[in-house]
């Protein structure tokens, strides 16, 4: 099995860059998370903070608006089931009547 080769110099510097992610850095790199953690305590790279995103609750507009959109898809398929629904008694009563 090949060895995988990382410049170190680049593992150092994306490692002690607080805005990136390991899977960032992993990808940066070219190496999964496992082997970009296993190589990290090899190395005795320091323990990074996890970076969290910041979480965007929405408005109360946003969600009034999605509120809206959602009543709005429910009403249309509840119009197309019923038009289906009325097609297919249509049909049937046809085939009774002949």
């Amino acid at each position: 099995m090949p060895r995988i080769q990382v410049n170190m110099q680049e593992l150092w510097r994306l490692w002690h860059d607080p805005t990136l992610s390991r899977r960032e850095i992993g990808l940066a790199l070219g190496v999964s998370q496992s082997f970009l953690s296993t190589t990290a305590a090899r190395l005795g790279l320091p323990r990074r903070e996890t970076v969290h995103s910041e979480a965007n609750d929405p408005t109360p507009e946003e969600i009034a608006e999605r509120a809206r959109e959602c009543r709005e898809r429910h009403y249309k398929e509840r119009r197309e089931e019923t038009l289906v629904a009325s097609r297919a008694r249509a049909w049937r009563q046809d085939l009774t009547r002949t």
